[in-house]
């Protein structure tokens, strides 16, 4: 009678965050693409094939739309769809083939996927520090802060960040984790944060 099982499990808010792959699995197969988003993937993945082919600083896009209006859903589907990740042994474009019904829209699609691309999904409010509304620079900061966490950086100390991509520029970040570990009994990724407590350690592994 049903095609699905009615007593699944549906989330009626789409959060950011949901990202393990029973859930990215059911908003892929699950999303419907009605004509008006049908349009809004035609606009996003042209444009998006025309910075893959030609050199543009145009790298911005607004998405805007009224309360409950699917924004943060259409969202993260276009953050699957960028990053193109196997999802239940399926790539996420591939969820889309039977979705998108214009040929040249679904081929711009395919397109993206071919191009590497590392995706970054977050909520800004829950990244912002406590000064973020009085901050005119809070946005960002938490840019920033959240690009250095991807890189697997520190992103709460944003010059300790740009010494960590320094040592691996240099490659002897893996050989200062190594020996702060030996000197303090603890992972760097687990201590960089009390800094100031561990300075002494810092700086023997790093004259090693």
């Amino acid at each position: 009678m049903f095609y699905k099982e009615i007593d699944r499990d549906i989330k009626g808010v789409i959060k950011i965050g949901q990202d393990d792959d029973t859930n990215v699995h059911q908003e892929l197969d699950e999303y419907v693409v009605t004509r008006e988003l049908a349009r809004h993937f035609s606009t996003f993945f042209e444009a998006y094939r025309e910075a893959i082919n030609n050199y543009t600083d145009k790298m911005g896009v607004w998405i805007s739309g009224f309360f409950g209006s699917g924004k943060s859903h259409f969202l993260k589907i276009l953050s699957y769809l960028l990053e193109n990740r196997e999802v239940k042994g399926k790539r996420a474009i591939s969820y889309f083939d039977d979705k998108i019904e214009d040929a040249s829209v679904l081929a711009d699609i395919k397109a993206s996927g071919d191009v590497s691309a590392d995706v970054i999904l977050f909520n800004i409010d829950s990244k912002a520090d406590s000064d973020s509304r009085t901050n005119k620079e809070s946005i960002v900061n938490v840019f920033n802060k959240v690009f250095n966490e991807m890189q697997g950086f520190c992103g709460s100390l944003p010059w300790l960040a740009d010494l960590e991509a320094q040592m691996v520029k240099e490659g002897s970040y893996e050989a200062f984790k190594s020996r702060f570990e030996e000197l303090s009994g603890e992972s760097w990724i687990e201590a960089r944060e009390d800094f100031y407590f561990e300075e002494d350690n810092i700086v023997q592994a790093l004259t090693s």
